[in-house]
């Protein structure tokens, strides 16, 4: 929960609605002020010397023409490769989908593109225990240092690295440093054959 609302934004589910999370984005990565964070983040806690614009620099109209971009985008479509439809049905019986929910559905809307729309996310949008070796030693909110959102997979494969710190290159290297709650099924992987394995890391590549 993030001040009465409930978080799905952030690698700690920090933020609960995209405007926040765009206006923070604004704020710490291109120091750009908004009604939401009017206030100045000094390089290294110092003052702010290079900036004669008045704040907020931006008065709310940007930041929500922003948010409104970012949540009409359309998901990418899935590719199509052999061993796929394989893949999918491992995926499922190792127990990825227990935090990598295939399809979750959207809720009432008052925009058509928006309204009850299933969405292929491959997330639950919750907190897990990731185990020590991938705790980053940040909390945030109501998320220990070991506890992330579970990162949505739709796309995985145009994307990389991998993980909070980008510390896993491939896919088969960031589903091997899965922990915590993730440890019994990170087993289930590495005891599948060359072949099955392949299969999954098909599957992850293609959504």
């Amino acid at each position: 929960m993030v001040e009465g609302g409930i978080g799905r934004f952030g690698w700690k589910a920090q933020t609960s609605t995209l405007r926040e999370f765009s206006a923070d984005a604004l704020l710490n990565e291109l120091g750009i002020t908004t009604p939401d964070f009017p206030d100045e983040v000094g390089p290294g806690g110092g003052p702010v010397t290079c900036d004669a614009i008045s704040d907020p620099e931006d008065d709310g109209s940007g930041i929500e023409e922003l948010a409104v971009f970012m949540q009409l985008l359309a998901p990418l479509q899935p590719g199509r490769a052999p061993g796929i439809g394989r893949g999918r049905g491992l995926f499922r019986k190792i127990g990825c989908t227990g935090c990598h929910v295939m399809m979750l559905r959207t809720g009432e809307n008052d925009s058509r593109a928006l309204h009850r729309q299933r969405v292929r996310l491959f997330s639950d949008l919750l907190l897990h225990d990731m185990g020590p070796e991938l705790a980053d030693g940040i909390e945030q909110g109501e998320a220990k240092a070991s506890e992330f959102r579970t990162a949505p997979l739709w796309g995985a494969g145009r994307r990389g690295p991998y993980l909070h710190d980008g510390r896993a290159v491939t896919l088969e290297q960031a589903v091997l440093a899965h922990g915590g709650e993730a440890q019994t099924v990170r087993a289930r992987f590495q005891a599948l054959t060359a072949e099955d394995r392949a299969a999954v890391l098909a599957f992850l590549a293609n959504l």
